[in-house]
């Protein structure tokens, strides 16, 4: 390595090691007071995300209009190769979990969750419903949202709404779709 180059990388090191060190030197109140999470661009327009879980995989479409929510649509959910459809759910042959009655409650639920978004307003009010979404919603507005059908008791379809905010939270992080 020519002396030429090796001072150029000396030099360089040096100039990120003074980088680092200057960012780190500022006090963590004022790192915490600059940090704005989330970053979303809440543009009118629509948005798209996703969840993927390998056995539950969900995809979901947001309207914005001046930040807020006014329309959503589960675009895919499937889960253990059953499609989760309101109209037309797809049960592999043999599947003997769920009837297609059930299949057709658990996929409601879903939409329904969703649609609990709808009419919220701004970052702040996005992310607390969407917190209402993660982990088990009981004791929440989302619970009275969802209504609770029989179908709800067996098979946990609340909890799993934290998947469907994921894939709202994903779609806000892509940014506008169109």
């Amino acid at each position: 390595m020519s002396k030429k180059l090796l001072c150029l990388t000396l030099s360089m090191v040096l100039v990120a090691g003074l980088a680092f060190s200057i960012v780190g030197c500022a006090p963590e109140e004022e790192l915490a007071e600059e940090a704005t999470w989330p970053v979303w661009d809440l543009r009118d327009g629509d948005y798209r995300g996703h969840f993927d879980d390998r056995e539950h995989n969900v995809s979901v479409q947001i309207s914005l209009e001046n930040e807020e929510i006014v329309d959503v649509s589960l675009r895919w959910q499937q889960y253990d190769g059953v499609v989760y459809d309101t109209e037309d759910p797809e049960i592999p042959e043999g599947y003997d979990l769920f009837t297609e009655e059930q299949v057709i409650g658990i996929a409601e639920q879903h939409e329904t969750a969703l649609e609990y978004l709808i009419g919220a307003q701004g970052k702040e009010e996005i992310v607390e419903r969407l917190e209402h979404m993660e982990g088990n919603p009981g004791g929440t507005p989302l619970e009275e949202a969802i209504e609770p059908a029989d179908v709800d008791g067996f098979t946990g379809a609340t909890i799993r709404s934290s998947k469907l905010g994921s894939a709202v939270r994903d779609a806000f992080n892509r940014g506008l779709y169109r």
